[in-house]
């Protein structure tokens, strides 16, 4: 991967300002709380996020797609591609902001917020509850990683 581009994705969504204050959160709730806790929260954190923008009526994965896409794009977080596997649904969310190309600590906590977010919006729209949103990739150096919506 070229070094320009991670940066120039670094610097474009990671905000200067949120950087440091962001890492240094991340870092204590590691620090505070168990894994399983710090998921817990973020997870919450994306459900409710995912809450405060609801899609409207979706009557096809392009439709679901569309939607999702354009609340992640309007507030650059990037975008979602979604494609049906006959038994699941593949959620890729591409160029999510992170603080740094090697942000292994923020990882964990963001695939997290994501889940929640991608679980409330399935939701909201009538998946039942035993379709669950869980992690397929982790994130690559873009910012992007996959999702698995299934049982």
């Amino acid at each position: 991967m070229d070094d320009a581009l991670l940066q120039y994705l670094t610097e474009r969504h990671a905000s200067i300002q949120w950087r440091d204050f962001i890492e240094a959160l991340v870092e204590e709730m590691s620090a505070q709380l168990s894994d399983a806790g710090v998921t817990a929260i973020m997870a919450a954190a994306g459900a409710r996020f995912a809450a405060r923008f609801p899609l409207g009526a979706c009557n096809t994965v392009e439709d679901l797609e569309r939607a999702i896409a354009q609340t992640w794009l309007d507030i650059d977080w990037g975008w979602t591609s979604i494609s049906d596997t006959g038994d699941a649904l593949l959620v890729r969310h591409h160029c999510a902001p992170r603080s740094r190309p090697d942000d292994g600590i923020a990882a964990p906590w963001q695939a997290a917020f994501l889940t929640g977010a991608y679980q409330h919006w399935f939701q909201s729209l009538g998946s039942p509850g035993l379709l669950q949103v869980t992690p397929a990739s982790p994130f690559d150096a873009t910012g992007s990683m996959s999702f698995r919506l299934g049982r």
